[in-house]
């Protein structure tokens, strides 16, 4: 289900900008430190939402594809901690930080900790919420820091409730921000907090079958570029029946076939988006990806995206 689309906030503090350089600037003054690196130096525009506090930070965001990194450096030299919450609300975002990785699509949250190196690369048209909060308001984070910051997280009644009172704060702010309005930003940080505890009971239950789907995540992604990988042979590499193989990503909502293929779409158009890799035509990039020909490969990639991989390649420079 996804989240609820924020009205333009009349308390927020807003500013569009179309260079690289002045978001950048704006990320960093605005934010914490933090390298950002634009898809496209040529055209970039994103607009920037803003309710401060004395100790918190509401953000809503919406840009072009970009990376925004936190490195080692601006970890270890930062005089306070913080967690930040994200709310995917349209389009599309990948995050890791430490050992998790995660896609995530409209309808997806996660948390991480800015006391840590993260990297999140942001696709066009993506638009999000952010809440900041200092570690000393939110201490019950800590215990589930390492397990789910950094991973999709299901958007229960919980967190969806904290969305909507943070939207309904952001839509009502008074020009002196979130000031006056600790009891909702409170509210909001216990919601949060009742879902991660309740999604780390979760997770820790559920800890053997996601050590063995991380396990056959690795062993596609080594194998991607060999068209005979699928399901049978995703079976017998992790030494499981086909059966068992089919309980354990329906689990996890998913399909063997349909993981192979997801993958493979998300891999070449992030190769199609890559500037190093101009010079390989569409076909090379498919067939790199386990495709059997470009005829399969544009079958698949518009009637996941919506558009021929031509028409979404030229795009991208236009």
């Amino acid at each position: 289900m996804d989240f609820p689309r924020p009205e333009a906030a009349a308390g927020t503090s807003g500013v569009a900008v179309n260079s690289p350089a002045r978001w950048a600037d704006l990320v960093n003054t605005r934010f914490l430190p933090l390298e950002v690196q634009p898809r496209r130096r040529d055209r970039f525009r994103a607009q920037l939402d803003v309710v401060a506090g004395e100790s918190a930070l509401l953000a809503l965001v919406q840009s072009d594809a970009h990376r925004v990194e936190r490195t080692a450096h601006h970890a270890a030299h930062a005089e306070r901690g913080w967690f930040k919450a994200l709310w995917q609300i349209d389009g599309r975002s990948e995050i890791a930080q430490g050992r998790n990785r995660a896609s995530l699509q409209a309808g997806d949250w996660t948390v991480y900790d800015t006391a840590l190196p993260y990297r999140v690369d942001i696709d066009d048209g993506a638009r999000f919420a952010v809440l900041l909060l200092p570690h000393e308001r939110c201490p019950e984070w800590r215990g589930v820091a390492d397990h789910l910051c950094g991973a999709a997280l299901q958007a229960d009644a919980a967190s969806r409730g904290a969305l909507y009172a943070l939207l309904s704060l952001a839509g009502n702010a008074a020009p002196e921000g979130l000031r006056g309005a600790d009891a909702v930003v409170d509210a909001a940080t216990q919601l949060l907090s009742l879902s991660l505890l309740q999604q780390a009971a979760t997770r820790a239950a559920g800890d053997r079958g996601g050590r063995r789907l991380a396990e056959a995540r690795r062993h596609v992604l080594d194998h991607l570029d060999d068209p005979a990988l699928g399901p049978d042979s995703l079976a017998a590499a992790l030494h499981v029946s086909r059966r068992s193989l089919f309980l354990l990503f329906r689990d996890h909502g998913l399909t063997p076939a349909g993981f192979i293929l997801d993958t493979r779409l998300e891999r070449c158009r992030a190769a199609l988006a890559d500037p190093a890799r101009q010079h390989r035509t569409i076909t090379d990039i498919a067939l790199d990806h386990g495709f059997t020909d470009n005829a399969q490969f544009s079958r698949a990639f518009k009637s996941r995206y919506g558009v021929a991989p031509q028409t979404w390649r030229r795009g991208l420079s236009e």
